[in-house]
């Protein structure tokens, strides 16, 4: 198995959204609508909607009020500074004591 693919294995499993879906929202504009992210990503229309609602999930997106469009965050403009920031905030410190678990 190639290098490349063992990689984009490793990546379907551990994260939240497919190398696809985070290859396209890299190139969304600020504001988009699911029907944008279906044509870049080459998925289906209810696909893009079910990854959308990852994405407000995981506040990656913001729905805009009244208008059937969403906004990236300003900390993610690409799925790889959303994780960065992640990281930094909330795996780290747990790593290190500093974030409690629930029980």
């Amino acid at each position: 198995m190639s290098r490349e693919r063992e990689l984009l294995r490793i990546m379907k499993r551990a994260l939240p959204l497919p190398p696809r879906v985070i290859a396209g929202y890299a190139k969304l504009p600020q504001t988009f609508t699911s029907g944008d992210l279906a044509r870049v990503c080459g998925i289906p229309r209810s696909s893009a909607k079910f990854y959308l609602a990852k994405m407000l999930e995981l506040r990656m997106v913001t729905r805009i009020p009244h208008r059937r469009r969403y906004q990236k965050y300003e900390n993610a403009e690409r799925f790889s500074s959303w994780l960065r920031d992640l990281i930094r905030l909330a795996v780290v410190p747990l790593e290190n004591g500093d974030l409690r678990l629930e029980d």
